[in-house]
């Protein structure tokens, strides 16, 4: 009778292996073609002001100078972690996480979106700061305003491309997550799984 009862259990519980596994396999593949899809427009951001600021940096004057010159500087550590991030989102096999190895990515890429928002707001204020002090500067006011006026772009722009990461991987993730951590219960005495057929 013990035969029997594993027998069937064993049969019953396979289906929802399989089942959780091919959903794990589609939450990260998910989360990783958002990754990609997120490098490469962090890289094309990078990239076009690169190429269009270091042109304008060479034609232009005073504070407008000062403005192209930081998107060079600011955007080639962009591109860096634009770079950073494509490989590994491309590098990662979405079929090789488990269930509490996805939870813990989606958490991490979760924790360092809400960072990046504080640093944004740290940026927003730093380049209206700058340009408030270029008001009363008597050295290079211009490269404080140019400065001031491109950390409002950078920042502004960075503001935006997070926010829409993070609900774009919240909105997605939450659910199927919570799908799949339903069934589980935790206590002093072990792990268990709640199946329903």
């Amino acid at each position: 009778m013990k035969k029997f009862v594993f027998l069937v259990f064993a049969l019953a519980w396979l289906p929802v292996q399989a089942q959780q596994a091919e959903q794990l396999r589609q939450l990260n593949e998910h989360r990783l073609r958002l990754n990609t899809t997120n490098m490469i427009v962090l890289g094309g951001w990078a990239l076009g002001n690169i190429g269009v600021s270091s042109v304008l940096r060479a034609r232009s004057t005073g504070s407008l100078r000062y403005f192209h010159e930081m998107n060079v500087v600011w955007n080639f550590v962009n591109l860096g972690l634009a770079a950073g991030g494509l490989y590994g989102s491309l590098s990662s096999d979405p079929g090789s996480f488990g269930l509490w190895q996805t939870y813990a990515e989606q958490q991490k890429i979760e924790k360092v979106l809400l960072f990046n928002l504080a640093l944004n707001f740290t940026y927003l204020t730093a380049g209206g700061y700058l340009i408030e002090r270029s008001k009363t500067a008597t050295q290079r006011p211009e490269r404080l305003r140019g400065y001031g006026q491109s950390l409002l772009l950078q920042g502004g722009f960075l503001l935006l491309f997070d926010t829409a990461q993070f609900l774009l991987h919240r909105q997605h993730a939450y659910p199927a997550l919570q799908e799949l951590i339903q069934g589980l219960s935790i206590s002093s005495q072990g792990v268990g799984l709640t199946i329903g057929f």
